[in-house]
């Protein structure tokens, strides 16, 4: 038995059911995938691109900030897709400046901070990537109260291993027009879910073992899939 978290104070044992749905004025699912309940949503994505054929799968993914992580997005570009996702960031503390208000300049391999200075992006022994600022400009700086945190000399970023993707996905969201779509788009999905988990049961596991608990996901999904599919058939009749 496994155990997963909705949040802090919500737990829930077994298994973590994933869908995928095609943007359509008639969305269907078109894969399922089963995970013990410990594990994280993101991950499932490639699961969820790989169930599909290939000349079916979709060239974009829209996802909520699970799927926004840096591996995550690296495990679908390797095969072709596209994440649409909020990128996770952890909200500054005490209101201190935060890692997006820093330019990454990946090409030239350095960082600006809104005071202008720049700091080279070095790799650590560690093999991580950071850029550390020189003490004596933070020293100086009018902005190191709204920057480096209490107790430490200087700021410095790490630039994580899909930095590239990330800053990618920043500003695609920073477009108006592609930050409304996801926020229209997305919710489609949580509808299909709450068919699949209210009217045909799939909130529970009818059997034991994470294969039976897949088909059994499999055949809801059908189930949810019919009710368009009829109503379309039942308008060409009549």
């Amino acid at each position: 038995m496994r155990h997963g978290r909705k949040s802090r104070h919500q737990r829930f044992d077994g298994y973590k059911l994933s869908a995928a749905a095609t943007n359509t004025p008639e969305p269907l699912i078109t894969a399922v995938s089963v995970a013990p309940a410990s594990e994280q949503d993101g991950p499932q994505a490639k699961q969820l691109v790989d169930a599909q054929p290939q000349r079916r799968r979709p060239a974009r993914l829209l996802g909520d900030t699970a799927y926004g992580t840096g591996p995550v997005r690296a495990e679908l570009a390797a095969r072709g897709v596209d994440v649409l996702a909020p990128v996770p960031e952890p909200p500054a503390k005490d209101g201190r400046l935060s890692k997006r208000d820093f330019h990454i300049d990946l090409e030239a391999d350095t960082v600006t901070c809104p005071a202008g200075e720049i700091a080279p992006i070095r790799t650590e022994p560690s093999g991580q990537r950071r850029a550390s600022f020189a003490k004596v400009a933070c020293d100086r700086c009018p902005l190191r109260d709204a920057c480096v945190a209490p107790g430490r000399g200087r700021r410095s970023l790490q630039i994580a291993p899909d930095e590239a993707l990330l800053i990618a996905a920043r500003q695609a969201l920073d477009e108006p027009r592609t930050a409304e779509h996801l926020r229209r788009t997305r919710p489609r999905i949580e509808r299909l879910l709450g068919l699949l988990a209210s009217r045909y049961r799939a909130r529970k596991a009818r059997y034991f073992g994470a294969a039976k608990a897949r088909l059994q996901a499999a055949w809801t999904a059908a189930l949810v899939n019919l009710n368009p599919i009829g109503r379309r058939l039942a308008a060409g009749i009549a």
